[in-house]
């Protein structure tokens, strides 16, 4: 069985700082705010208190939604239903709404999927532990050198290879290897690789180690190796059915609800590298707002990236007091 990666003592630390400043995650909600545009505010049913609704907001049966005009809100329910209400409309969360909601009739995402959701956005960053983790920052020799794939599962045996640049380092030695040894090497000058069209791709359900070790005319300067594991095929195929059922639910893969429940879906199940692509899309698509940058900030803490997240926790803080 190949070793699982290591995580450098400093960057360890900052992990468990991290993990202590997230309180426990509290139960399901009853619904979770898939994505919104414009001005759209709910009324909690305990205490009558207004806010402004934003990405991942949970929602408790009596809660209210108001749309106001130019808005939009797509709410997904904890029965896997996806709702999206259009401008000047408004819903009691577990009741009728005023006026007809753009419902679409395509198949609900599963349990499983609103399960791992619900984790996701109820077990992140938010406000204490953003303002303290948007300080912890890798020094510039500490910060990890492999970027992806890095501590994750893998859709596909054919993942692209990414990594930081070594000053002084004129070529890149990368390996990668499974349980019987070396599979392949391959040296290049660039920060990133693609995996190998003559060579095979890596076994479902097998772990595989990468290793990347820097290279100048007077010797290594650096290495660092990180562990991946491909899914079984039937995982990955289950993964597969659930995006496409999220992109059928929310009005297709591209748009902004199927791009956060897809990347917090995929958190969920491991897929590290898969989750932080859609969160990017997001951001391109909403970049102003701040839920996207905070979770996009839960992956890289995820795997070890503390550098990046506190760049992407720093700049949803910003948003967040700007709201």
């Amino acid at each position: 069985m190949v070793a699982r990666f290591r995580v450098p003592s400093r960057i360890a630390s900052l992990l468990l700082v991290a993990s202590l400043l997230i309180a426990a995650a509290p139960p399901q909600p009853f619904a979770i705010v898939a994505s919104v545009k414009g001005r759209v505010d709910v009324t909690a049913a305990k205490g009558g208190a207004t806010t402004v609704v934003g990405f991942g907001d949970a929602l408790e049966r009596g809660d209210r939604l108001v749309v106001a005009a130019g808005g939009t809100v797509t709410v997904l329910f904890n029965d896997g239903n996806v709702v999206e209400l259009g401008e000047k409309s408004a819903m009691t969360i577990g009741g009728r709404a005023d006026s007809k909601p753009r419902a679409d009739a395509a198949p609900a995402v599963s349990g499983e999927v609103y399960a791992g959701v619900s984790q996701f956005v109820t077990g992140g960053s938010r406000e204490t532990g953003l303002v303290a983790l948007s300080t912890l920052r890798s020094g510039p020799d500490s910060s990890p050198l492999l970027l992806t794939p890095r501590k994750t599962e893998l859709l596909d045996g054919r993942p692209a290879f990414h990594w930081r640049a070594v000053e002084g380092a004129t070529r890149y030695r990368v390996s990668v290897s499974g349980d019987d040894g070396e599979l392949w090497n391959r040296e290049v000058a660039a920060t990133m690789l693609e995996y190998p069209s003559d060579m095979a791709a890596l076994t479902p359900g097998g772990d595989f180690l990468w290793e990347v070790r820097a290279l100048s005319d007077h010797g290594e300067l650096r290495r660092e190796e990180t562990s991946v594991r491909v899914l079984a095929a039937a995982d990955a195929d289950s993964v597969r059915a659930s995006l496409a059922r999220i992109g059928k639910s929310t009005g297709g893969p591209e748009t902004e609800a199927a791009r956060f429940l897809a990347g917090s879906y995929l958190f969920s199940r491991g897929l590290m590298g898969d989750a932080g692509q859609q969160l990017e899309a997001l951001i391109a698509l909403a970049p102003d707002s701040a839920t996207p940058h905070e979770s996009l900030g839960n992956v890289y803490r995820a795997v070890g990236l503390m550098d990046l997240a506190a760049t992407e926790y720093q700049r949803a803080l910003t948003l967040r007091r700007g709201r």
